[in-house]
């Protein structure tokens, strides 16, 4: 059974964190933005060689990987935070599909 104390906690959590919800989302896509410029900019700099070669310089520089890192640690930040969120809304969920049951004598 789900209480009415865990239900308003799920309620506020996600009243409390739409804002930084959407954050986190524009924090990962300026963290890919920032490693795709990086690595074109990167690319660009470098003068000889293949397309491929050019390609595989530019994907191992150092300053790439980090930014690359950067945008994966504000991938699993937003994740967490949007996984977090789903789970409070299928509880919610859950709690009115309970009640709706109770009110009509199927569940006691």
């Amino acid at each position: 059974m789900i209480s009415q104390e865990r239900l308003q906690q799920a309620l506020t959590y996600l009243a409390s964190t739409d804002e930084e919800c959407g954050k986190l989302r524009a924090d990962v896509a300026r963290a890919e933005f920032k490693a795709k410029s990086i690595r074109n900019t990167i690319y660009k700099a470098i003068a000889t060689g293949s397309i491929a070669d050019r390609q595989a310089e530019a994907e191992t520089a150092q300053e790439y990987l980090d930014a690359k890192m950067v945008e994966f640690q504000k991938f699993a930040e937003y994740e967490a935070m949007k996984n977090k969120r789903a789970t409070e809304s299928i509880l919610i969920d859950v709690w009115r599909s309970l009640n709706a049951g109770r009110r009509s004598g199927q569940v006691m």
